[in-house]
């Protein structure tokens, strides 16, 4: 009798310890992720009061116009440093004056980007989903959810099917569509999601590839 009353203390208090130790493990294991979450800084949005244009699944919505608002930001600045317009916001008329060279892949695209525009670039190359890494002719992944949703509710319906039509071949890249882009670039002022495709069609992919370590120095 004695022995099995023995044995049950022994497993009761067994149990109690077993139970301090799990609780002690949990404790620790919150306090840990309560410090890395504390210490972690929030993402430094701009333009975060500024309109939502598009909805599309596959890249958090505020991330995705950080990167469409902060691209016109800087192609306007440039445009307005070399001349071409009169005004730093002049967002259409820097738009055409980007496309010529930016859809081929030949902008001046060091002198153009922004600091917070790398900030950007750097959280975008997060989203695996985004990008491409075994294609030659272009970083974008045009079958992700986010840019299949761009493409698939741009208005022009011709340009749509064209573009359809080279991703199922896999030969669709900005630069195959340069002078296509080129002339149909004023869409894009009323066409919210053609707006946001041209973004990252034609800058973030190509800045994808850029050693800005310089420029981050």
């Amino acid at each position: 009798m004695k022995k099995d009353f023995q044995k049950k203390l022994n497993l009761k208090e067994l149990t109690k310890n077993k139970t301090r130790i799990k609780m002690k493990n949990i404790f620790f294991l919150i306090v840990v992720i309560a410090t890395f979450t504390g210490c972690s800084k929030p993402f430094p949005y701009k333009y975060q009061d500024s309109k939502q244009i598009i909805e599309c699944k596959g890249l958090d919505n505020d991330l995705a116009h950080e990167a469409y608002y902060s691209f016109r930001e800087d192609i306007a600045l440039y445009a307005y440093k070399n001349h071409f317009t009169n005004h730093k916001k002049d967002y259409n008329l820097s738009l055409g004056y980007f496309i010529y060279n930016g859809a081929a892949g030949i902008a001046d695209f060091k002198n153009i980007v922004s600091p917070h525009t790398l900030t950007v670039l750097e959280k975008l190359k997060q989203n695996d989903q985004l990008w491409e890494s075994n294609s030659k002719i272009s970083n974008t992944n045009y079958h992700s959810e986010f840019i299949d949703c761009l493409i698939q509710n741009i208005k022009n319906s011709e340009l749509k099917e064209t573009i359809l039509s080279l991703r199922g071949t896999n030969s669709l890249s900005p630069k195959i569509l340069s002078e296509k882009y080129r002339i149909l670039i004023n869409e894009a002022n009323d066409d919210e999601y053609f707006a946001m495709f041209i973004a990252f069609e034609t800058y973030y992919q190509y800045l994808y590839d850029i050693d800005f370590s310089e420029k981050k120095n």
